[in-house]
């Protein structure tokens, strides 16, 4: 794990994320499994574990699995607070009905307090046991910085998120979800014009066009991680061929948690094995084993968030541009290889 240089302000916590660092106490109740506290108005609880992504990956459908286990509390999947709300976000890109309900609970016109993200939870919880524990899997967290989204022209950041979460919470589980990068850019891509009709050569100017800008933000940044980290706030639209690069964000959890303390799921395992990967994770969470009929019946749950699309869009990718993606994410994926011991994370790229 990194060793973090404290801030003139004193801790991390206390330049980028001020209120946290009041009101969060540095030692939770010892019988609950999540962090929890008390305060005047009643029980406050932060996340036990994390889902930190990614995008098209499958993170819907092991989520829905997930929190089918008894110890764990089926709150919704993505407040996006973390990443997003907290510095002022107020779209609604998932959960509308809910988190207009809590902005409204919370009465201060915005998502961007904590109480809002601890009313999230407060809400959905009821009467959680100690024993049960709740997550969140906003997959934004995955590339958050720690003051913000940063512009096109801002320098490298000195932190990013998963810096302040660990900060918070140093004990956290935290697992990441993966998918070959070129599928998975397909993907995005037809699933972010999902109201249109595209076609494969439309993808190919889409890449060709992406990954000239990624090229220039290489040349001027002269960095890949300030390009990696640079996507504007919402910006769900616009092909990113970095966010495939799972290399530069992933690396940064692996250092602040250390590479036992997170967990990393490939969607193909997910796909062909879901019963083994899903018992490792529960492991992994430290949750009770399942008995193996609890167990089977999850598994039988309707896979969630596989859209087809329409027959007039070709979810197929052209051979030129599956050779410049390639191209592109051969050397992330062998650097993805070495941060995780495991060969099976090139995709044979």
């Amino acid at each position: 794990m990194k060793s973090l240089p404290l801030s003139k302000e004193g801790t991390i916590l206390q330049k980028y994320a001020l209120e946290i660092s009041q009101r969060v106490p540095k030692k939770f109740l010892p019988s609950y499994r999540s962090p929890c506290w008390q305060e005047t108005d009643g029980l406050k609880c932060l996340p036990y574990f994390y889902q930190i992504g990614s995008y098209k990956s499958g993170t819907s459908d092991i989520w829905d699995k997930l929190v089918q286990h008894p110890d764990v509390v089926p709150v919704l999947k993505e407040p996006h607070w973390w990443a997003w709300r907290r510095f002022g976000y107020k779209e609604l890109p998932c959960h509308h009905e809910m988190v207009l309900k809590i902005r409204d609970l919370t009465g201060k016109g915005d998502d961007s307090s904590l109480d809002w993200y601890l009313n999230w939870f407060r809400h959905q919880t009821g009467n959680m046991s100690p024993n049960q524990v709740i997550g969140d899997g906003s997959i934004t967290a995955l590339w958050g910085i720690a003051d913000g989204i940063a512009n096109y022209t801002d320098p490298e950041p000195s932190h990013v998120l998963a810096d302040v979460i660990h900060a918070v919470q140093p004990g956290a589980k935290v697992y990441a979800i993966l998918r070959n990068p070129l599928d998975r850019a397909l993907s995005e891509y037809f699933y972010s014009h999902k109201r249109e009709t595209k076609t494969p050569e439309e993808f190919h100017e889409e890449v060709v066009k992406s990954l000239k800008e990624t090229k220039d933000c290489l040349r001027t940044k002269k960095s890949a991680r300030a390009c990696a980290f640079s996507l504007k706030i919402g910006n769900w639209t616009k092909f990113v061929p970095l966010h495939g690069a799972y290399y530069l964000y992933l690396k940064e959890w692996v250092e602040a948690y250390g590479r036992d303390n997170v967990h990393v799921i490939k969607t193909e395992d997910w796909i062909d094995e879901p019963k083994e990967v899903l018992t490792n994770l529960i492991s992994f969470l430290k949750l009770d084993p399942l008995p193996e009929t609890k167990l089977a019946s999850i598994l039988m749950r309707k896979v969630r968030n596989s859209r087809k699309q329409r027959k007039s869009q070709f979810k197929i990718m052209l051979n030129s541009t599956r050779h410049l993606l390639e191209e592109f994410y051969r050397p992330w994926n062998r650097e993805l290889v070495k941060l995780l011991g495991h060969s099976s994370f090139s995709w044979g790229i």
